[in-house]
């Protein structure tokens, strides 16, 4: 009497026997529709020791085969083998004292040839997989590596695949034999790759993550609140946004002294310098003038012929600087905020600072700020400043988004050098591109000169040429804060995400508020 149920079923079912016992049809060259996917055309293949499914790569002995087809565990599949098929074992044996014994020949081989087989049943599955992932979708489009190897491959695999479920033993052990090293580098090669998400996929996977956490951010009753709040402060002016600029380039969130007091209750701190803006402050004059027909605009003139004077109320536009003040010079009570602060560790968390600080193109330093401010890049100082006391996350999550910053933002990295061109300037100021690429001003200035050009059109206007720097270059290399901080933080998310730190509560808020 056998001395376990496992030992009882495996010494005398195959899979074939319980396949056909579980109605599933099986072919004279042992092969069945898999009945673990939908599988219109056999593609299992089922021998006295194991099946194998060519579609799904499903894979294993006859326990294997009734777990997976009746959803058990695998002693639940034995004893439902044992007792389908009415075969006796000795369940209440006591445990045999085990001993070290060596393997024989025949237990070593079938080892040796049930790993071989999957392997490469392993890698035959992962072909097929490529060959679908990775087809090109257009003639023009360069095939991916990973498709050429599965078109290169996966007939020989399949091939290898039938040498084993077909051929005799010693032919097996033969090939074996002559490729054992072979196959211990697949093996390690098809689980590295299984376990590997391809960049493209995890990109994929995280920009989706991006997208569909800032859809639910903008359908939240919290952006709601913060878009209320946010509202009551004024939209400056472009000249007026320089200055803020100018004087604090940190500056996010801007208001006057009285309105942070009463719309927003918070007080600006003691001690805190004012940012100068220009603000208009127009007053009323009473003057007289002469009084108008509303149709013809004529002047009504009274009975002596006198025109008819009328007083009239104008404004005169006039300007005063004023000061403002950024949030962080003042103290009260909380704002609404999109983007939340991150609490945790991260592991390995000197060795990720260590690799960012390599990786930064300038020096990455820690310093104490104000507590709605993170971090900051210099490009005049050419460095890196994090908050001190951050958490290990927060930390991290601040420096890839600096770092970032350093990389695709930096002014003096993206320099254009100065170039000249000589235009054409109509009378009425019109301009056109005349010459380009003059490295100085007096050279594009000698060429004008020499052209000696004037021009006058088919419609009798005149043309002159006049010499001006050439700024195509600066613009094209020129984004706006909004651009830079989406592309920074969009980073700085999918490199943590990518390490599996996850930055959502605070990325997908800061994104939003810029975007």
């Amino acid at each position: 009497m056998a001395e376990s149920v496992f030992e009882a079923v495996k010494q005398s079912i195959t899979v074939r026997e319980a396949a056909q016992m579980y109605g599933i049809e099986v072919n004279r060259s042992g092969m069945a529709c898999c009945p673990f996917h939908d599988d219109k055309n056999p593609s299992m293949k089922l021998n006295e020791e194991y099946f194998y499914c060519f579609g799904c790569g499903a894979t294993g002995d006859v326990i294997d085969f009734t777990a997976r087809l009746y959803n058990l565990s695998p002693k639940e599949a034995a004893e439902k083998l044992a007792q389908d098929f009415g075969l006796a074992y000795d369940s209440q044996a006591p445990p045999r004292r085990r001993h070290v014994r060596q393997k024989s020949e025949a237990q070593k081989f079938k080892e040796d040839r049930d790993h071989a087989f999957r392997v490469l049943a392993d890698y035959f599955h992962l072909l097929r997989k490529w060959e679908t992932d990775y087809t090109p979708k257009t003639p023009e489009e360069n095939p991916h590596p990973r498709f050429m190897e599965a078109i290169q491959k996966k007939d020989y695999v399949g091939y290898l695949l039938d040498f084993f479920l077909e051929n005799s033993p010693e032919e097996q052990k033969l090939w074996i034999a002559e490729h054992q090293s072979e196959i211990a580098k697949l093996e390690r090669r098809v689980k590295f790759m299984a376990d590997k998400t391809t960049n493209r996929e995890r990109l994929q996977e995280i920009t989706a993550g991006i997208e569909q956490g800032i859809k639910e951010l903008f359908e939240s009753e919290k952006y709601m609140r913060y878009l209320s709040v946010m509202s009551k402060f004024h939209r400056y002016s472009v000249n007026n946004t320089m200055l803020i600029y100018m004087q604090r380039p940190d500056a996010t969130l801007v208001a006057g002294f009285n309105k942070w007091k009463n719309q927003f209750e918070r007080h600006v701190k003691k001690g805190e310098h004012g940012i100068t803006i220009i603000a208009p402050t127009p007053y009323k004059k009473k003057i007289e003038e002469m009084k108008r027909d509303p149709d013809t605009h004529a002047p009504i003139l009274d009975a002596d012929g006198k025109a008819v004077m009328e007083e009239k109320e104008i404004e005169i536009p006039m300007f005063r600087p004023v000061k403002v003040f950024d949030v962080s010079q003042t103290d009260g009570k909380p704002l609404p905020e999109l983007a939340s602060s991150l609490s945790g560790t991260v592991p390995h968390y000197e060795a990720f600072m260590e690799a960012l600080r390599r990786s930064a193109p300038v020096p990455i330093e820690f310093e104490p700020m104000a507590e709605n401010m993170d971090g900051y890049f210099s490009s005049d100082q050419q460095r890196i400043a994090i908050r001190e006391g951050m958490s290990e996350v927060q930390t991290v999550s601040a420096a890839v988004h600096e770092t970032a910053h350093s990389k695709l933002h930096d002014p003096k990295k993206y320099e254009a050098e100065p170039t000249w061109k000589i235009v054409m300037v109509s009378e009425g100021g019109t301009k056109h591109d005349f010459r380009l690429d003059f490295a100085t001003e007096a050279e594009a200035e000698q060429a004008a000169a020499e052209e000696g050009w004037r021009y006058v059109d088919e419609n009798r206007f005149e043309w002159r040429l006049e010499v001006e720097e050439d700024l195509t270059a600066v613009k094209q290399a020129a984004k706006n804060r909004n651009t830079e901080e989406v592309e920074a933080e969009s980073i700085s998310y999918a490199v943590c995400q990518y390490f599996g730190i996850q930055t959502g509560e605070n990325s997908f808020g800061y994104i939003a508020s810029w975007s």
